[in-house]
């Protein structure tokens, strides 16, 4: 298990929770609605993904490892 958090990987959750966090706080306050809230949980996985994607992205991408 420890192979799969590595520094990298530990960086990249972080970076996802707080886009996660962020999202849904904001989501929740402009319309006051918990599943709305829920639903930026998959919004906020897109920026993350797609930083994941980008084999240029030496902090997160592919080739980061």
């Amino acid at each position: 298990m420890d192979k799969l958090l590595t520094p990298a990987n530990k960086a990249l959750l972080a970076s996802y929770a707080r886009s996660f966090v962020g999202a849904a706080v904001a989501t929740y306050v402009a319309t006051g609605d918990p599943k709305a809230a829920l639903n930026a949980l998959w919004a906020a996985a897109l920026p993350v993904a797609m930083r994941y994607m980008n084999p240029k992205d030496l902090a997160f991408g592919r080739s980061s490892k």
